[in-house]
Parts: C-alpha cells; sequence; structure tokens
C-alpha cells in the first residue's frame, strides 16, 4: 500500500517493538468447555437439545467440536497490541500489519445477539421463589459452584426448571467466562425466568464487554500470569480469521459451518512468527492480513454510550479504508538515518533532463533509499560484531597459564594455611588436656592409701560357716601397683582357725595390750608402700623443666625399661573360684536339700510326707486301740 500524505500520526505500540513481555505461564481463564459437558450428563439429553436452541447454543455446539485450544498464539497478540485511548475495541500488530478486534469482529465470530442494549425495555421479574428453591441469596445470580451443588438434586426437578439450571451454567462458563465462585449478575440471571426476554436480550454484547474489558485492566510485565474473562475462544478463531496464512498452516478449518466460531478446529503448534512473516514475504511478497470488516464510513464504529472519535485511531482507519496505510510508521528506525541515506544513496547524473523528469526521479528512490539505510545498518552492526569476536579470540590466544592451574594452586595454599592453623589450634588444647590429666595422676599418687580388707576371719559370722564346713574361704585386699603407684584390689586364701587358735590369739592380744599399755608403748602403724613414680619420656615440658642435662634423661629411660622387663616377668596372681550350692540345694528349697542340711546340722522342713506319714502311724495307733478293746470285751464274755 502506498503511504498516506502528510506522514498521518497512528497510535502507538503499546510495548516497543521487539520487546514484549513473554509469557511464562499459561494464561488463566474460566471458560473450560470440560465444565459444559457436566450439563449433559448431569441433566440430561432433553436439557441437553434445549440449550442447544437457546439464544447462546453456539457454546453448546462449540463444546461438540474436536476443538483445540492455543494460549501461546493468543499472548502473541495480547502483547503485540497498540496502545488506543477507546475502550471498546484493540488494535494489534503482526509485522507492522495493524488488525482490529471490536464488537462487529465479535458478532460476525460467534453469530451471538450484539445489537445495542433496549434502554426503553421496561421489564422484571418475581425470582425469589426459584431462588429459594435453589438455595441461592436473592439478592444476586447463584454462582457456578452453587449450580453444580444442585445436580444430584435436580434430576427429577420438571424439563422446565432443568433447563432454567443449564442455562444459568453456560452463562457463567461461555458468555461471563468467570470462577466457580463468582455470581452472575441478578439482571442477567433473572432473564432465565422469562424464555422470550431471553431469547431477544444482546448476550453477545454483554460475552464481548466481559472480555475487552479483562483485556484492558491487564499488564503483562511483571507478572507471570494473567487471567482473562468471556469466552477467550473468539480470540483465536479471530486469529485464525484475521491472519490468512495462520488459518491455512494451523487453522485446520472445517467447511460448511454456520459461523466462524464453528469453522475451526485449531492446534497447539508452537510457531514462530518471525519465521512465519519471512515464509509470507518470500511466497506472497507481504503477509496476507484482514484489518477489519468493512463497514460504511457512517457505521465504522459500534455503537456505544461513549461515541467519542480519537484523532489517531481515526487517521489509520481511514487510511485502511482509502488503501493509503503507512505501514512503515511502525517501524523501529535508527537515529542516524538522514546521515545514512547521504552516504548509502548517490544522485544519478543524467545530462539533458526537464526539470520534471528530474524531480520524478529525485523522489522514485526514496524507498530504494530507507532499505540501503537499514541494509548498511545491519552490515555494520555485523562488522562490530566480528571485530569483538576477533579481539576475544585474540585474548584467549595470549593466556600462558591456564586458567584452571591458577585456581588449583590458590585453593590448595588456602586450603594448607587453614589446616595448619587448626593442627595448631588442635596441638595446643592436647598439650593442655595432657597437662591437666598429669596433674590429676599426681595428685591421686600422693593422697593414695592402702586401705586393708577387715579382718573377716575374727568375725562371727564367718566363724559359723568355717565351724560347720571344710570349704576353703578368700578374702580380697589392696595391693599397690609396682609401674604406677595405685592401690589395686587382689584376691588371698584365708587360712583356717580353730576355736583353740582363736583363743590363744586373743588371750595373746589381751596380754600385748596390758603390757604396752604398762610400758605406754606406743601403737604401731603399718606401713604403706609407695609407688615408685616413672616421668613420662614422650612429655616435652618435663625434657625441658624436669631434668637439667641430659644424663638423668638417659638414667630414667634406662630404669624405665628395667622395670617394664621386670614388670612382665611378673604373673597376676590366680584367683581360685568359691564353691557355691546349687539351687536344688540352698534352703528353705523344698527340693533334694539333704546335702544343705548336713552341711548345716539343721532339721528338713515339715512337708506333705511328714504329716501324711503322722496321719499313717495316728491311725495304725487307733487300730491297736480298738483291738485290743475289742480282744477284753470277748475274753470277759468266755470266762464262766
Amino acid at each position: 500500500m502506498a503511504p498516506s500524505s502528510g506522514m498521518r500520526k497512528y497510535p502507538p505500540r503499546l510495548y516497543e517493538a521487539g520487546k514484549p513481555p513473554i509469557q511464562n505461564r499459561s494464561m488463566n481463564h474460566s471458560c473450560f468447555l470440560s465444565n459444559i459437558q457436566m450439563v449433559k450428563e448431569n441433566l440430561g439429553e432433553d436439557v441437553w437439545s434445549a440449550l442447544r436452541e437457546s439464544a447462546i447454543g453456539v457454546i453448546v455446539n462449540l463444546k461438540e467440536l474436536d476443538y483445540i485450544w492455543s494460549a501461546k498464539v493468543v499472548h502473541y497478540f495480547l502483547a503485540n497490541q497498540l496502545a488506543i485511548e477507546s475502550s471498546y475495541e484493540i488494535w494489534s500488530l503482526i509485522d507492522c500489519m495493524p488488525l482490529r478486534f471490536s464488537l462487529y469482529e465479535f458478532g460476525e465470530i460467534t453469530g451471538l445477539n450484539c445489537d445495542p442494549f433496549d434502554k426503553s425495555e421496561v421489564w422484571d421479574v418475581d425470582h425469589q421463589e426459584f431462588w429459594l428453591e435453589m438455595k441461592v441469596l436473592t439478592s444476586d445470580g447463584p454462582t457456578l459452584k452453587e449450580l453444580q451443588a444442585l445436580f444430584p438434586v435436580c434430576r427429577n426437578w420438571p424439563l422446565e426448571k432443568r433447563v432454567m439450571i443449564g442455562l444459568f451454567c453456560l452463562l457463567s462458563i461461555g458468555i461471563f467466562g468467570i470462577s466457580r465462585n463468582s455470581r452472575i449478575p441478578l439482571h442477567c440471571a433473572k432473564r432465565v425466568l422469562d424464555t422470550a426476554a431471553f431469547q431477544r436480550y444482546p448476550w453477545g454484547h454483554v460475552g464481548f464487554c466481559s472480555l475487552v474489558e479483562s483485556i484492558k485492566v491487564l499488564t503483562y510485565e511483571g507478572k507471570k500470569s494473567y487471567t482473562l474473562h468471556g469466552c477467550v475462544h473468539v480470540l483465536l478463531i479471530w486469529i485464525y480469521e484475521s491472519v490468512i496464512g495462520v488459518g491455512e498452516i494451523y487453522g485446520n478449518r472445517i467447511e460448511g459451518a454456520d459461523v466462524p466460531l464453528l469453522s475451526w478446529h485449531g492446534s497447539r503448534t508452537r510457531i514462530n512468527f518471525s519465521d512465519f512473516c519471512a515464509q509470507e514475504k518470500r511466497e506472497h511478497q507481504k503477509i496476507r492480513v484482514r484489518h477489519m470488516i468493512m463497514k460504511p464510513v457512517e457505521d465504522i464504529y459500534p455503537k456505544w454510550n461513549n461515541n467519542n472519535i480519537y484523532t489517531d485511531l481515526d487517521n489509520m482507519i481511514k487510511d485502511i479504508l482509502n488503501g493509503q496505510l503507512n505501514e512503515k510508521f511502525w517501524d523501529a528506525m535508527p537515529a542516524t538515518k538522514c546521515e545514512k541515506r547521504k552516504y548509502g544513496v548517490a544522485a544519478p547524473v543524467v545530462p539533458n533532463v526537464s526539470p520534471s523528469s528530474k524531480r520524478r526521479k529525485d523522489t522514485e528512490p526514496a524507498d530504494v533509499g530507507e532499505a540501503s539505510d537499514m541494509v548498511a545498518a545491519h552490515n555494520v552492526a555485523i562488522l562490530g560484531l566480528v571485530e569483538s569476536i576477533k579481539i576475544l579470540t585474540a585474548k584467549i590466544d595470549g593466556i600462558d597459564v591456564s586458567v584452571g592451574d591458577e585456581v588449583s594452586k590458590a585453593l590448595e595454599a588456602t586450603i594448607d594455611a587453614k589446616v595448619e592453623a587448626r593442627v595448631r589450634v588442635f596441638e595446643t588444647d592436647l598439650w593442655k588436656h595432657i597437662e591437666k590429666l598429669e596433674e590429676e595422676i599426681n595428685y591421686l599418687k600422693n593422697k593414695a592409701d592402702v586401705k586393708n580388707a577387715p579382718d573377716v576371719t575374727s568375725s562371727k559370722a564367718y566363724e559359723e560357716d568355717d565351724a560347720c564346713s571344710n570349704d576353703l574361704s578368700w578374702i580380697v585386699q589392696n595391693k599397690i601397683n609396682s609401674q604406677d603407684g595405685l592401690p589395686i584390689a587382689c584376691v588371698f586364701k584365708k587360712e583356717k582357725k580353730t576355736k583353740k587358735t582363736m583363743e590363744k590369739e586373743d588371750l595373746t592380744k589381751k596380754e600385748v595390750k596390758k603390757t604396752e599399755k604398762k610400758a605406754e608403748i606406743p601403737l604401731r602403724r603399718v606401713k604403706q608402700e609407695k609407688g615408685f613414680e616413672i616421668p613420662e619420656l614422650h612429655d616435652e615440658s618435663i625434657s625441658t623443666e624436669s631434668w637439667e642435662n641430659d644424663r638423668q634423661w638417659e638414667k630414667s629411660v634406662n630404669c624405665r625399661t628395667v622395670l617394664e622387663a621386670l614388670a612382665s616377668t611378673l604373673e597376676e596372681p590366680t584367683r581360685r573360684r568359691k564353691p557355691q550350692l546349687t539351687k536344688t540345694q540352698v534352703w528353705p528349697y523344698v527340693g533334694n536339700s539333704t546335702v544343705r542340711r548336713i552341711i548345716n546340722g539343721e532339721k528338713g522342713s515339715k512337708g506333705a510326707w511328714f504329716w501324711r506319714r503322722k496321719r499313717m502311724i495316728f491311725l495304725e495307733a487307733n487300730d491297736t486301740e480298738r483291738f485290743l478293746a475289742n480282744k477284753k470285751t470277748t475274753d470277759g464274755c468266755m470266762t464262766p
């Protein structure tokens, strides 16, 4: 198309060229066709047929198609919008080709009633009875969640009421496209109660407003996702209808459908729009688009309450209608465009040319000069990249030592330093602990006293046991260890003592006490043996502080070796096990305790056998007495 005269101003881009926001996640919406399938399964086929014939039956027909939704394609056109001031339409760009989405496009795609609202209509209906039956607040319309809760209950309801429940569901899902917890506006929900009022209402107008208002309030940058309301599937069908190449390659068109909404299967193929635009230009020299639905000039804008006309948008629409759209208005032109044009294009020198023809030739290569400027700019950028790559490769080749070796050396040095520091800390702590242990050992050596075991031979308890048994007994006494000087427990055999020897010892003890008292001789003390202390040879503090010269050090080493050799020859005294009685020999066990009774000289317990024997003796005595008594009586009777 030829450019418009005077460089008319158009609406700018919403985002800079080449910098649209990237969609990290799929857009959120509530127009799920799978929720419409629940209506068919729970309300029955008769309700489904009635919904298909209603004013919004196109939503039911879309569910019956094998249709595939693609959010990536829709996001590309939403992110490449034009910043227009009108609130009732959107414009998008694909390679500097503007596309319009207004009430006209929505009505043509869906086939819904998009007429203006009739302000003169006075209509109302009583809804409270049916709202109470549905258990819904009478101040507002129902939610999809409340409607789905009625599915098990309303199966036995009349057809008319079940159709109303189905229409509520279609309004929530396909027209308003709101979430399950959002309520349908009350003035729209009451239309369901009146079939005639429902059929004549402009539901296309309502669905378009819900969709466009959600698009206008969106910000696509700084967020991972966004949410759309309304029937979002209309946007994808609008792209297939407006961009002819996209519809041919990815739309999977259905022939013979009534409305465009039912004419496409769709697909989820990832489209690279840069490659697509290049392919379109190679095959068709331009991108084939339908800018808008052509209308007369007086009806170019849909009828709204606010019919303001914006200059930028009006210029673009009129240039499209007149075939004078300046497609290069949105190009990102370089800042040095004029300077590059001087060096890139040379004025042709033609002798004997008339002024009119000269002016014509000067104006003709304007487009060619602009193209050559773009090519020169790209060449300069490519040369700059090549030079930077050469510089980087030269720097990489000039490196003598590899980065890996330097990093490893630095790591080894830091690791060694840290290890040495930690070892020093542990070493100092270890020496401190060793010194504390040595002080404690020396303290125990100096304070330890040899404590003899009590003279158990003189106790009466042992006398009783030994007097009745011939077994040898053992006693435990403390003995000083020869190596470290600490006392250890040893077992010694106790000598057998008779009564005579014990009496003699008592007499001798008494005589000694008497003589000591008379002579005032103090009591003798038991001599305590002290252990021989051997210095630790591995201690540096002893070798430097306690010993004065190397000779004494050598003597201590020799002494230690000799004592260790003597200690190795000594044998630990063997311990004899003290004999013990088994369980059957321990008193008062009822079993075979004959041995214990013989040893202790005690009588056995009076068990059951004892009383049984005593009873037998008693019975025998009674029998003998009776026998003697009977015999006397018989003898007396026989005497004359």
